[in-house]
């Protein structure tokens, strides 16, 4: 498996409603003028073996946001990396604002100066 860092586009618009969400993987589709978001594959969150996650029943809602950073992996037999497996999410210190970007603090969040850098892919930055 190939693991990556992603961040949730879309959570409305699947076409299978099946709960899958669109995400836009770090450093290999950060150029958003040539890979639009409507162009981003569709990722499949992990469920529990607690959830059947299959023909309706199980759990549905996943309670990702647009803009969460997730895990997610590649399967070694996929190699165009066009069905990514959400394995979890990371937690962030800022309230995105448009399509994750971040512009400052939030302090019902928590955030504060010096919190991690916006730009970063797991939300921190190497120089603190």
């Amino acid at each position: 498996m190939k693991f990556c860092m992603a961040e949730v586009r879309d959570i409305e618009n699947d076409p299978s409603k099946s709960g899958r969400v669109k995400v836009r993987i770090y450093n290999s589709q950060n150029d958003e003028r040539s890979i639009k978001d409507e162009d981003l594959p569709w990722a499949v969150p992990l469920q529990p073996v607690t959830s059947a996650a299959y023909n309706g029943v199980g759990v549905a809602p996943h309670g990702l946001l647009v803009g969460s950073r997730v895990v997610v992996a590649f399967m070694l037999d996929d190699p165009s990396e066009q069905y990514p497996i959400i394995f979890g999410s990371f937690s962030r210190a800022f309230k995105p604002t448009v399509k994750g970007i971040q512009s400052s603090p939030d302090p019902s969040t928590g955030g504060a100066e010096g919190d991690p850098a916006p730009d970063h892919p797991f939300g921190a930055s190497d120089s603190q």
